[in-house]
């Protein structure tokens, strides 16, 4: 196969012709019969509409063919001419299939045009991935029309080829990514999920050990035993804990968020009802305001309210009965603000941002227990939904967290998104 040259194509070489063809005066849009020798004659021989539509077509920026029943070439753009390196004196008056020693006899695209095009009239986003002489392989989406002026009149093609390569190729790569992804989401899973059963299960060897020792060996030990075994207890239980929580953080953040009209004062009543035991020993009150319906994973919209309402909870003051109060502002544009607010211990508001890292802790664990991975679930929750969550807190007067999250989400079905 011959390579077409690499030439550079002229502004005279990539116009659409504007004369009638020799001896006709007729106009091409009404008869349909573009003329296909490119003379370079007097424009003032065309049609000012259709002088009009050649210009509009020369400005196209993708690649544009007419061809005339028989494929024929009788127009083309600058943009084919540039694109694939070919002069309009060998491209007008030349049979598609035949240009530039058959680099466009593609089998894919004649059974396009010779048989599907005439049964449809019209063809959208049809795939062609062929190697071009001088330009490589590539990959353009073709849409074709056959257009007709009148029964009797001969029926021409309009073929508009765009190059898609880099789009097809970036496609590629990002499926690969996500598919790369989710099976490192996997496998993470299944790797917590199994760490997890292995350090639980001495664990609770431990602990189940441990209670019959405290069980029948108690009354013989002295202080100082007593000690060891509720340390050892003590210690035990933090652990599981601990590995409860990082399953929990792992499972947020390689989980696939399934996004759902969700209703957020129904999933705050129910953890409030999931936490009736601990409100009520605590002697707290929880007031829950008109929260929205947005777009969220009802999980995890769950978890974040059970994890702020029970922070607010445990970091209580003493002699204070517990007000919680959760209460939502449409900002604005398409966001929501939801407020946690309590009338708890507080913090220093120069640890506003410290609070949400993995196993910070500001408070002593013997007076406050917990793993401090709580918060950090939050915030992974909050960002995966698109969201963001801020704290504000005064010492002795409580805090105040702030979750802003989009009411839609406009890509979400099922799947919602990998993170």
């Amino acid at each position: 196969m011959v390579e077409v040259s690499l030439l550079w194509v002229s502004s005279s070489d990539c116009q659409f012709d504007r004369t009638p063809a020799s001896g006709s005066r007729m106009d091409p849009l009404e008869t349909g019969n573009f003329p296909s020798t490119p003379t370079g004659g007097v424009a003032g021989f065309v049609p000012t509409a259709q002088h009009l539509l050649l210009d509009i077509l020369d400005t196209v920026r993708q690649p544009l063919l007419v061809l005339d029943p028989d494929f024929r070439v009788t127009q083309a753009n600058c943009v084919f001419f540039r694109t694939f390196r070919v002069l309009s004196a060998e491209t007008i008056g030349t049979v598609l299939f035949e240009l530039g020693d058959g680099q466009w006899d593609i089998a894919p695209l004649r059974e396009m045009l010779r048989d599907k095009l005439p049964l449809e009239s019209q063809l959208d986003d049809f795939d062609v991935d062929h190697v071009f002489p001088g330009i490589g392989r590539k990959v353009m989406l073709l849409n074709a029309r056959l257009v007709s002026h009148g029964p009797d009149e001969p029926r021409i093609i309009l073929l508009a080829i765009e190059d898609v390569t880099v789009l097809r190729e970036t496609d590629a790569r990002l499926e690969q990514q996500r598919a790369e992804l989710q099976r490192s989401n996997t496998a993470l899973d299944d790797y917590a999920s199994l760490a997890s059963h292995d350090l639980q299960e001495p664990l609770r060897k431990i602990l189940s050990f441990g209670e019959r020792l405290a069980t029948s060996a108690e009354p013989v030990f002295d202080a100082a035993q007593r000690d060891l075994l509720v340390r050892m207890m003590s210690a035990a239980g933090r652990m599981r804990m601990l590995i409860d929580d990082l399953l929990m953080y792992s499972k947020v953040t390689t989980r696939v968020a399934r996004f759902a009209r969700t209703d957020l004062g129904r999933v705050a009543r129910e953890v409030v009802t999931d936490l009736e035991t601990s409100i009520a020993d605590a002697g707290a009150r929880v007031e829950i305001g008109e929260l929205p319906v947005i777009d969220a994973d009802s999980l995890e919209m769950r978890q974040l309210l059970q994890n702020l309402i029970g922070n607010a909870i445990k970091y209580r003051r003493s002699g204070e009965t517990p007000v919680i109060t959760l209460e939502a502002e449409r900002a604005a544009g398409p966001v929501c603000s939801i407020r946690v607010r309590d009338n708890g211990i507080g913090f220093k508001q120069e640890y506003a941002e410290k609070v949400f890292k993995m196993f910070e802790r500001l408070h002593n664990r013997a007076q406050y227990g917990g793993s401090g991975i709580g918060l950090a679930v939050c915030r992974r929750i909050a960002e995966r939904h698109g969201g963001s969550i801020a704290a504000t807190s005064t010492i002795g007067e409580g805090s105040t967290f702030t979750v802003d999250l989009p009411v839609r989400h406009t890509s979400y079905s099922t799947t919602g998104y990998i993170s």
